[in-house]
């Protein structure tokens, strides 16, 4: 769909067949990258396929600026070749750093690291081989059809419906640079100080909104799937009976539940429940964690429902998640019973604590829990401190130490006694059998069996096992978890993230509640982990990709400048698109809740990706702009005054610089409305590119050949004041003209 409406835009405002050839790049840069992804170890997947549709309306950039300046000579009654040759060198500059800069802007993401960042770094590695080679494509591929293209440029009277419609749209937007952006750039070239006044003011506004937190941000929301995982894990030694009742009771509850909304409903809803006792095949559905089997203490329960866009009905897995939690009610003897219906799984909130002594942390676990009930939302409170269980241990006799008996020795014997020995193995079909000897299942679970045992001494001779060795009953912890050689405790707790400031939360509970607990307890510390030390991470990471973005894309563009101060004009668009692409956040939540009636919105809030969005978007916005400052400098080396440099810019850089924004918005637009869970997680960022180059596309028409004006008049002033030569390439074009009358 997003290609359609590509070839779609592309078609109306230029003849139909350079709107082929340009289009034409699409599929030969996805062709390039194709190839060079099994080299570097991707496979086609949800993120990766999602780097193809955001790269969808990029990736036509650089062909749309060739091609129409190819159009643009045919159209001055240039031949096909020449018009091929000197179109695409005009203009192979800025588009070669523009993509440069594109590239860079992606390249941050690659590097970020945790769960998350395995995940993202797969888009820049699908989107900066679709733009190197869709440069290719751009340089070498398409003038060579541009070239075959002769009558492209003439002027022909429209026979059909299907043409007449098309010069509708090109001939109409010719005629609205003409009346209206044409009055309305001189305008602003005449009031320029009043138009940069204005620019700005617009943008303190929006910094005002911003620093006012009326703008939500959460780094990774918990957006619903269409599946609630319930886990229980009961304490270490419970049978398996235990476990298998508890869950029995989960899904009893769950199955009259989904009997009870499917009928309310007239739709099912719910489709299928799984219960499992004795293991966790499912994994619970927290990042890192496999499922596991064979475990007595583990159950899960595993409801599949369809999504709300199927059914129709605006019942998603958290309102079930809600309604299931009401009826199951708790269960005390537990050590974790917790829901999941949410991708970015985990606690919304853990608290470590660090200590020397397992007792003292056990006490302030205890006590911080009970401090956690306290904050309305938060549920599944529990820590991961293990409670012991009963356990048998060996003790030597001094005796043992005469008759040669030694500890290794008495665990080999009673180990082989009770568990077996393996004797050999015996093929059954392709199946190995391994033989076991040990005693018969009555006696091994008999403790008098072990009192009664003989142990075998070093010399051969066998002794009764009560004369070398003792049983002590005892209790041990199931794990040790330890940091820094200290023992640890993680106080863990989940939320509703769409009612809940976690973050204030947890700021309240580290900077006020904590401190106290643990002054009396010397040498215990406290730190956030889980979601919060992940995000703390992201953003470092994220603050570091900003400055290396900005940096670079600076000395990208200094170098075909040749200037200090031109780089900041083109870059002069980039906070506005990050404008841009906060307002897409607010138009987006609109469109999607009060206008299609969603039950959510994945834009509600600002995200880790709409930020990642935005820096992206800082290297793809200033391509455009770019394209406007070369072509006014081109002009100024031929002799033209710098008022009609940027008045002629203006008119001539419009069209593509329009067009490469419609295309990279179209391009966008079928994701932005996805109404899909899958991809819910990646809108974000698509709305924060998408919005930001449309809102950034009406900054640069105006406000680049402003602040280029602005920064002439600074100029001629510094030059009056010390003396300098006005024209800055009079010396260039001497040079030029002795070079050629010396040839």
């Amino acid at each position: 769909m997003g290609y359609i409406l590509v070839l779609v835009i592309l078609s109306l405002f230029l003849r139909p067949t350079l709107a082929f050839w340009v289009a034409l790049g699409i599929p030969i840069a996805f062709s390039g990258a194709f190839f060079l992804l099994p080299l570097m170890g991707v496979s086609l997947n949800l993120i990766t396929l999602f780097a193809f549709i955001l790269v969808l309306g990029i990736v036509v950039d650089d062909a749309i600026v060739t091609g129409e300046n190819v159009y643009q000579h045919m159209q001055r009654g240039a031949d096909s070749t020449m018009a091929s040759i000197k179109g695409t060198q005009e203009v192979a500059i800025p588009v070669i750093f523009g993509v440069l800069t594109t590239m860079v802007a992606f390249y941050p993401i690659s590097v970020m690291t945790g769960t998350r960042g395995n995940f993202f770094k797969q888009i820049p590695i699908v989107i900066i081989p679709v733009l190197f080679f869709s440069l290719v494509e751009s340089k070498l591929i398409l003038p060579a059809h541009l070239k075959h293209c002769v009558g492209l440029g003439k002027k022909v009277s429209p026979r059909n419906k299907l043409v007449k419609f098309q010069r509708f749209f090109a001939e109409g937007l010719e005629r609205i640079i003409l009346k209206f952006y044409k009055p309305a750039l001189e305008f602003c070239l005449k009031f320029r100080y009043g138009t940069v006044a204005l620019f700005t003011a617009i943008l303190i506004v929006f910094l005002g909104v911003i620093m006012g937190d009326h703008l939500a941000y959460s780094a990774f929301p918990r957006l619903a799937r269409d599946r609630v995982l319930v886990l229980l894990q009961m304490p270490a030694g419970t049978t398996f009976e235990t476990t298998q009742k508890y869950i029995d009771r989960i899904e009893k509850e769950t199955l009259a539940y989904r009997k009870e909304i499917n009928e309310e409903h007239g739709v099912e809803i719910i489709t299928d429940v799984f219960a499992t006792a004795g293991g966790n095949p499912f994994g619970s559905g927290r990042p890192g964690r496999s499922g596991v089997a064979g475990v007595q203490e583990i159950g899960e329960v595993c409801i599949e429902m369809l999504p709300p866009e199927e059914t129709g009905v605006q019942i998603g897995s958290r309102e079930i998640t809600l309604a299931l939690r009401d009826r199951v009610g708790p269960i005390p003897e537990a050590e974790t019973f917790s829901f999941s219906f949410a991708r970015g799984g985990g606690g919304a909130m853990s608290v470590q604590l660090e200590g020397p002594s397992i007792d003292d942390l056990k006490e302030v676990s205890v006590e911080l829990q009970k401090v956690l009930l306290g904050y309305e939302g938060l549920y599944d409170i529990s820590d991961s401190f293990e409670r012991s269980t009963e356990e048998l241990e060996l003790e030597l006799k001094p005796a043992a130490s005469n008759l040669g008996v030694t500890a290794q020795q008495l665990a080999s014997q009673v180990r082989q006694a009770f568990f077996g020995s393996e004797a050999q193995k015996i093929q059954r079909g392709r199946d190995d059998v391994n033989v076991m000897v040990r005693y018969p299942r009555e006696e091994r679970r008999s403790l008098a069996s072990l009192r009664t045992m003989m142990i075998r001494t070093q010399n051969g001779t066998e002794v009764p096992f009560e004369e070398v060795a003792q049983v002590v009953p005892g209790r041990a912890l199931p794990s040790i978890r330890r940091v820094n050689r200290n023992r640890i405790i993680r106080v863990e707790a989940d939320a509703d993230t769409e009612s809940v400031d976690v973050d204030a939360i947890e700021v309240d509970v580290v900077q006020n509640v904590l401190p106290p607990m643990i002054a009396k307890y010397p040498g215990m510390s406290v730190s956030l982990e889980g979601r919060a030390k992940q995000q703390a991470n992201n953003n470092e990471e994220l603050i570091n990709g900003v400055y290396l973005v900005l940096t670079a894309v600076y000395v990208l563009l200094a170098i075909p400048f040749r200037s200090y101060t031109q780089p900041f004009i083109v870059m002069a668009a980039i906070p506005f698109g990050i404008i841009g692409a906060l307002l897409g956040h607010f138009i987006m939540n609109f469109l999607l809740i009060d206008v299609l009636g969603r039950a959510s919105s994945p834009t509600s809030v600002v995200s880790m990706l709409s930020l990642l969005g935005m820096m992206a978007l800082s290297g793809v916005i200033v391509n455009d702009s770019l394209v406007m400052v070369d072509f006014i400098n081109r002009q100024l080396k031929r002799g033209m005054s710098v008022l009609d440099a940027v008045r002629l810019a203006g008119v001539r850089r419009f069209r593509p610089i329009l067009l490469t924004s419609l295309t990279t918005f179209f391009g966008l637009l079928p994701l932005m409305f996805d109404p899909s869970s899958q991809s819910a997680f990646l809108i974000p960022m698509a709305v924060s590119l998408g919005w930001g180059i449309a809102f950034g596309t009406t900054i640069i028409l105006l406000l680049v050949p402003t602040i280029t004006l602005i920064f002439e008049d600074i100029r001629v002033a510094y030059c009056n004041l010390y003396n300098k030569p006005l024209d800055r390439h009079q010396a260039e074009r001497d040079y030029v003209a002795v070079e050629a009358s010396n040839d």
